[in-house]
C-alpha cells in the first residue's frame, strides 16, 4: 500500500515528506531512489537541492540546517541520510531526528536509505519489542537465549526514530519478488529488449538464477545478447546463464541420485573454489532431500507432477526431473541421505573440525548408497 501511495505521489509531483527504505531487494529500492532524486537533479543547481548526509560524520543539528534552508530555483529538495549505524543510536540522538522530522518543511524529501542486512525487517514492524518483557517472565538460560538472538539495532533508539518516520511518513520494506509478479517484471523487460521468450524460459531463469532483481536483469541482458533462437527457450537459458549457489546445490544432489561421482566431485569442486558457506551448502543441500521427500510422498498419492510443483513452489520440469531420479534409487535412500544430513549437520555445530571435509564424507557416503 505505501508503495503505491510513493507512485502516486512521484507522478503527481508530490513527493515530499519522510521516507524510509529497507528491505532485500536493491534493484527495487535503486529505482525509487532514483525516481526521488529526478526530482531534484533537473533543477538548475541540482548540488544545491540534492544533499547526501553521512549519518556516521554529521549530526543532527547539521541535518536540521539542511533541512530548514530554502530550496535553491526549485519547489523541491532531497536529503538523503546513509550510514545511520543504529547499533550506537541512542535514545536521546533519535529524538533528534525526530524533531527533525516532527518539523520537516513542506518543500523537503527526507530519505533514510538502508541497504539490504544494515536494518532489520523485524525491528520496523515491531516484531520484536514484546522479547524483552516475556524474558524477564523466563530463566537465566531463556534470558541469555535472547541475547544471543536478539537481531542488532534492537534499542529504544532506533525505535524512536521508526515511530517518528511512520507517524509523520512511510516506511517501505523492498523484497524479493516471487511468482507471477517477477515472472511478469522479466517478461517486461524481454519485451523492452523487443527479445520473445518462452514462459518456461522465464521460469527456468528464476529457478537457475533466484529472484535478485539484479542479478536476473544481468542474465536477461546476456540472453538478449547471446546467438540463441528466438523466442530465447529453456534449453537457451541452461546454456548462457550462470546457476546460483541453490541452484547448483540442487544439480549436486541430483548428480548424487543418478550415481555420477564425478560430476558430484567437479560440482563440489566448484563449489568449494568458490568458497562457498559450508552451513549454507549443507542447508541447501537439506532443502533439495526434503522436496524429494515430498515429492515421493506426492507421487504415491497418486498427485500429477503439476500439482506437486505447486505445492513446493518449483517448476514442473525440475519436479519431474527430481521424480526421474528419485524412482531409479533403492528403498530407503532419501531418508538416509536426510539422516546422513542431519549428523553431518550437527557434527559443524558442535566440534571444531574442518568443515569441508565433513561434507565430502557426507557426500560419499550418500553417492556410495545401495552400492554393492
Amino acid at each position: 500500500m505505501s508503495l503505491d501511495i510513493l507512485k502516486q505521489r512521484i507522478k503527481e509531483n508530490k513527493p515530499s515528506g519522510v521516507y524510509l527504505f529497507y528491505g532485500k531487494e536493491e534493484y527495487t529500492k535503486d529505482y525509487y531512489t532514483r525516481e526521488l532524486r529526478k526530482k531534484v537533479l533537473s533543477s538548475p543547481l541540482p548540488e544545491f537541492n540534492y544533499i547526501v548526509f553521512d549519518a556516521s560524520a554529521d549530526t543532527p543539528t547539521e541535518l536540521a540546517e539542511a533541512a530548514f534552508s530554502l530550496p535553491y530555483m526549485w519547489e523541491h529538495k532531497l536529503i538523503e541520510v546513509r550510514n545511520l549505524d543504529i547499533s550506537s543510536l541512542t535514545v536521546e540522538l533519535a529524538e533528534s531526528y525526530a524533531e527533525v522530522i516532527e518539523d520537516l518543511p513542506d518543500y523537503v524529501i527526507l530519505l533514510f536509505l538502508f541497504r539490504d542486512g544494515e536494518l532489520d525487517e523485524g525491528i520496523v514492524e515491531n516484531k520484536y519489542l514484546n522479547k524483552k518483557a516475556t524474558a524477564q517472565t523466563d530463566d537465566t538460560q531463556d534470558n541469555d537465549n535472547e541475547e544471543k538472538t536478539a537481531p542488532k539495532g534492537q534499542n529504544e533508539g532506533i525505535h524512536t526514530l521508526i515511530d517518528a518516520i511512520k507517524k509523520e511518513g512511510m516506511a517501505l520494506n523492498f523484497t524479493n519478488e516471487s511468482g507471477a509478479k517477477l515472472e511478469n517484471w522479466i517478461q517486461k523487460h524481454f519485451a523492452a529488449r523487443k527479445a520473445a521468450v518462452d514462459i518456461s524460459a522465464v521460469q527456468t531463469l528464476i529457478t537457475l538464477c533466484g529472484n535478485d532483481m539484479y542479478t536476473l536483469h544481468s542474465e536477461i541482458e546476456k540472453l538478449v545478447c547471446s546467438p540463441a533462437e528466438r523466442p530465447i527457450s529453456h534449453n537457451a537459458v541452461l546454456e548462457y546463464c550462470c546457476p546460483n549457489e541453490s541452484y547448483k546445490v540442487y544439480e549436486l544432489s541430483d548428480a548424487l541420485t543418478s550415481g555420477d561421482l564425478k560430476r558430484v566431485k567437479q560440482i563440489y569442486d566448484n563449489l568449494t573454489q568458490n568458497k562457498t558457506d559450508p552451513s549454507m551448502l549443507l542447508g541447501y543441500l537439506s532443502k533439495c532431500y526434503s522436496d524429494m521427500l515430498i515429492i515421493q510422498a506426492a507421487l504415491e498419492e497418486g498427485k500429477s507432477h503439476g500439482k506437486i510443483a505447486q505445492l513446493i513452489k518449483k517448476n514442473e520440469w525440475l519436479v519431474r526431473r527430481t521424480a526421474a531420479g528419485i524412482t531409479k534409487k533403492p528403498t530407503g535412500y532419501i531418508a538416509f541421505a536426510c539422516e546422513a544430513i542431519d549428523i553431518a549437520d550437527r557434527k559443524l555445530k558442535r566440534y571444531s573440525t574442518n568443515p569441508y571435509l565433513v561434507l565430502e564424507i557426507l557426500l560419499f557416503r550418500i553417492g556410495l548408497y545401495g552400492r554393492k
